[in-house]
């Protein structure tokens, strides 16, 4: 089970994959088709209900025409110590 942390950066991951692929006003076919990466999953990623692992990243990174990196561009919270006690 993924807690609120994690469901805040699965949304603000998200949020930051629709924008990057509206910027370059590629419908979520043609994203499919150049990515290699399944419509129904971009719309999960999207909607912020699931994450892409670093394979899929990759993919994603290529249909964008971006580096990978500029998929996790996007602010988010680390607590470093949940899980130390």
């Amino acid at each position: 089970m993924i807690g609120d942390n994690e469901r805040d950066i699965l949304k603000e991951f998200g949020k930051n994959l629709k924008k990057l692929r509206e910027e370059r006003d590629l419908s979520f076919r043609e994203f499919s088709r150049l990515s290699g990466v399944n419509t129904g999953d971009i719309v999960k990623y999207e909607n912020g209900e699931s994450g892409p692992n670093i394979l899929t990243l990759k993919k994603l990174a290529i249909g964008l025409k971006v580096h990978p990196t500029k998929l996790l561009d996007f602010n988010f919270k680390v607590d470093f110590n949940v899980g130390l006690e």
